[in-house]
């Protein structure tokens, strides 16, 4: 095992009715699955101690210790969410061969935001993913994209990420991360009454001011 991986405690779950489910997570803990290749569909319970190491991570490769029997290494898939509070209620692990590529979805995050807004640039993004192969070893938790020296009317493109040795992408080049656009320009209110008024009349308001 290696140990430089976060281990996850786990024990078996049989049963699979929302109150059980509900009952798990009230005792701190995260109902989940584990699947791949090789592995059946496994119902597990994540002991939530465990599960905190996993805060701050994203795809993550973990060791998932099932009862102290058996240990499987697997992917942090998807870690769901209640769309109110945010607390995990459920995560799904992807088990894997460490000598086989995968292919996987991972998170683009934006980085020099201040420099372009600071120009009074505005960024769009429109793409949040890619999909890349590699080893499971060499899966980025997320990719850094610097955006710092873009201008208002750039675009950037997958083919301008940097990837980390080993990692392949899978998408099309020519998708498009993330455009700049000029920030709208601030009106007085008081000479945007009408815009047929003409100017003349716009100053002497002012001038009654």
């Amino acid at each position: 095992m290696a140990t430089d991986r976060i281990t996850l405690d786990a024990s078996l779950r049989t049963n699979m009715s929302k109150g059980e489910r509900n009952r798990i997570r009230r005792a701190g803990h995260l109902p989940g699955v584990i699947y791949g290749k090789d592995v059946p569909p496994t119902a597990v319970t994540i002991n939530g101690e465990s599960f905190k190491q996993l805060r701050g991570h994203g795809k993550a490769l973990v060791d998932v210790n099932i009862q102290g029997n058996r240990t499987v290494t697997a992917l942090v898939n998807e870690i769901s969410r209640d769309m109110i509070n945010r607390q995990p209620v459920h995560i799904d692990l992807h088990a894997v061969n460490l000598t086989e590529p995968i292919t996987v979805q991972v998170p683009i995050i934006l980085d020099g935001l201040e420099a372009v807004e600071k120009r009074r640039g505005v960024i769009q993004q429109q793409t949040r993913e890619v999909a890349v192969r590699c080893l499971p070893t060499a899966v980025p938790e997320f990719i850094v994209h610097n955006i710092a020296h873009m201008e208002t009317g750039q675009t950037s493109t997958l083919a301008d990420l940097k990837l980390p040795a080993g990692v392949v992408l899978q998408d099309e080049l020519d998708t498009v991360i993330c455009s700049v656009t000029e920030a709208a320009k601030q009106v007085d209110p008081e000479t945007e009454i009408n815009p047929h008024v003409e100017p003349e009349l716009a100053e002497a308001r002012h001038g009654r001011e």
